[in-house]
């Protein structure tokens, strides 16, 4: 017997065009996917492993020195 295919399943696999948004949104995300992948083979290849360094992750343990900026700019103006 030959298959005979009937005009309602034909229309099934009819598509409409996407919603509002939906074709960026679908560009973003693409493109956050591609840069956190090339981000973390980067930092992979720079040996910047933060489970390994024993400290947690940070970076000095002591204080910076202070800054030679003057906060009382106001101070000045009569």
């Amino acid at each position: 017997m030959a298959n005979v295919t009937s005009n309602t399943e034909q229309k099934k696999s009819t598509s409409f065009p996407p919603r509002r948004g939906q074709v960026k949104a679908q560009i973003f995300e693409s493109l956050a996917k591609k840069v956190v992948s090339a981000v973390s083979k980067v930092g992979e290849a720079l040996g910047m492993n933060r489970g390994n360094d024993g400290n947690g992750g940070a970076s000095a343990s002591s204080t910076p020195p202070p800054s030679s900026y003057n906060s009382d700019v106001n101070s000045d103006i009569s």
